[in-house]
């Protein structure tokens, strides 16, 4: 992003670097202690205020609109229910911005199929609607790093660890022992805990590591929903979706290069790239090569690629980071442009394609995310904006930081 020096863009990377570097901030929590509080209410699609500024925390929108570890688009209200910190405590409002459950947990994650997980100490359980706990605090938390937390619970990012346990598919992610595994609605592992990692089932694949005997470091695996590994662990699978897998050829050099598989294990097409991602809504971003100009990798084409590995949209684009809005959402991928001054600072600006590589918004704010419930939101320099599907500000607001929005509602910080 561009090194202006606004209020937005401080937000932004405050939480950017709490986030992905909290072990390195460990020395400087007091200035975040020392930080203004900020309250968090919810806005409709008019921009109009419609739950007061009351409530010290809701799950932030860290990561492009998207959740990392599933492929899901961010959602804050769900099943009618949105979890909320006021105090220390977290509980779930509706929306008319009352409780219908209790602020009495240490965190609580998103509703799903009907259940939202909580964690009280070092225990998690599941909670229905009505608040009664229908599967006991009996599951490990994660433990919690002294190098996340601070005295300041606005900054103790320690909060957003649960969301992962999630039910997906009948199935969600628990820990036992300091392993892994998957429990049923029962509360009953269906898959014991033996993963040093495991993700939530999406579209009948998760992602599970364990420890590689030779190598010492992780290795990831895809296993179905009786815990059985999908394909072969030697083809280096990466990232999966839309059933079809991200794989590399176990490089780490110049010679990496990635590729795509099907269920099976077979090779989609016989193209390789030196970057690429994973397919959505039958797209994925690829790049045949790194770029050599003076931004480096920073200045790569990126095209995007139907099944056949055929490029569909020119090779013109780059995508900042391991940005998850780049892929397609609702017909509409964010894309991005690298420019460097005098100085050598390094600009980013994103805009907006269709599917056909055509755009919607030329390069313009220094951050979109995925287009949720029919909005995309952008940060500007007088707040955050809300975009149609045609890249048009139709929601503006003064807040610093706004999260996308979900059922018709968007949590934004008061100004």
């Amino acid at each position: 992003m561009p090194l202006k020096k606004t209020r937005i863009y401080k937000s932004m990377l405050l939480l950017a670097v709490l986030v992905c570097a909290a072990a390195a901030l460990s020395g400087c929590k007091s200035m975040f202690e020392a930080m203004p509080h900020k309250k968090w209410g919810f806005i409709d699609k008019t921009g109009k205020m419609v739950i007061e500024p009351q409530f010290d925390d809701v799950l932030r929108d860290q990561y492009g609109g998207c959740f990392p570890y599933t492929h899901r688009l961010f959602k804050n209200f769900s099943e009618g229910l949105c979890a909320v910190r006021v105090g220390n405590k977290w509980g779930y409002i509706d929306k008319t911005g009352n409780f219908v459950i209790a602020a009495k947990y240490d965190n609580a994650g998103t509703f799903s199929e009907g259940l939202g997980c909580v964690r009280l100490g070092a225990k998690c359980g599941y909670v229905d609607k009505t608040g009664k706990l229908v599967l006991p605090l009996q599951f490990d938390a994660y433990e919690q790093s002294n190098s996340a937390r601070s005295d300041n619970p606005d900054w103790d990012f320690t909060s957003s660890l649960v969301e992962k346990f999630g039910f997906s598919e009948g199935l969600a992610v628990s820990r036992k022992n300091g392993k892994e595994g998957y429990i049923d609605r029962s509360g009953k592992f269906v898959i014991e805990p033996t993963f040093l990692s495991a993700s939530p089932f999406y579209g009948g694949v998760a992602k599970v590591e364990s420890a590689d005997a030779v190598r010492h470091y992780p290795s990831s695996t895809f296993i179905d929903k009786t815990g059985k590994p999908i394909i072969d662990t030697q083809e280096h699978c990466i990232d999966f979706s839309d059933k079809i897998f991200l794989a590399t050829n176990g490089k780490f050099d110049a010679t990496r290069k990635l590729y795509y598989l099907n269920a099976k294990g077979e090779r989609l097409c016989k193209e390789e790239f030196v970057d690429a991602r994973i397919f959505s809504e039958g797209l994925a971003a690829a790049a045949v090569k790194w770029a050599d100009g003076p931004l480096g990798e920073l200045d790569t084409a990126y095209g995007y690629i139907d099944q056949t590995g055929a490029f569909v949209t020119p090779q013109k684009f780059q995508i900042s980071g391991n940005n998850l809005a780049g892929n397609f959402h609702s017909g509409r991928a964010i894309v991005s442009k690298t420019e460097s001054d005098l100085m050598g600072n390094n600009h980013v600006t994103c805009g907006i394609i269709d599917r056909k590589g055509n755009w919607v918004l030329k390069p313009k704010y220094d951050h979109i995310s995925a287009y949720c419930d029919g909005l995309a939101r952008a940060f500007s320099e007088n707040g955050t904006v809300y975009l149609d599907m045609n890249g048009n500000e139709v929601v503006k607001t003064k807040s610093p930081w706004g999260n996308s929005f979900s059922e018709g509602l968007a949590a934004v910080m008061e100004k």
